[in-house]
């Protein structure tokens, strides 16, 4: 799969970054593929740091238009602006800097899926550049520690030691995460 997407985005040549993009932003708003995947084939292709942008910004751009399109979907189907669900209304009654806050701490939790992120969101009375703000914040770590690591991958024999370091890391801090719950 990983090799016919390499192989697929190089056949567009010059066109390769905007149809990456274009992509990278339907993958997200599916939520069908993990991100790490997509971010390793733009950092094969394009390098750490280009790569790493294109993806990061697919994730945005992708979360941001999966979010219009649910909430708009959801009240044209209700007619109604959110659902009527205590939860919902607590978040709607929070002050815009906690709202901001709690997607953005969610988005900088590796274990939240995105697709949940998004549907909540949506359900919310959250503005929408409060929460585009958030998730491109959000997105930052964990797209530069998938970076970090497609690029450790490519060049595993430079690169191994780190490597193993910065997975040892992500196991413990997984590790503990699941000793606390």
């Amino acid at each position: 799969m990983i090799q016919d997407l390499i192989q697929w985005l190089s056949s567009f040549g010059g066109w390769g970054i905007p149809a990456a993009l274009l992509f990278s932003i339907l993958l997200n708003i599916l939520g069908v593929v993990p991100g790490a995947v997509v971010t390793g084939v733009f950092v094969l292709l394009w390098g750490p740091l280009a790569g790493g942008s294109l993806a990061w910004l697919g994730e945005v751009l992708g979360s941001g238009i999966a979010f219009l399109l649910l909430r708009r979907g959801y009240r044209a189907g209700t007619g109604k602006e959110s659902p009527d669900w205590r939860w919902v209304r607590s978040l709607n009654n929070w002050p815009r800097n906690r709202q901001f806050l709690s997607v953005l701490t969610a988005r900088l939790l590796p274990f939240v899926p995105a697709g949940a992120i998004n549907i909540l969101g949506a359900l919310t009375r959250l503005r929408f550049g409060d929460y585009l703000l958030a998730t491109a914040l959000g997105k930052l770590p964990s797209t530069a520690l998938e970076v970090l690591i497609a690029h450790d991958l490519i060049h595993i024999r430079e690169k191994g030691l780190r490597l193993g370091l910065v997975l040892g890391a992500v196991i413990l801090v997984w590790w503990i995460w699941k000793k606390r719950e």
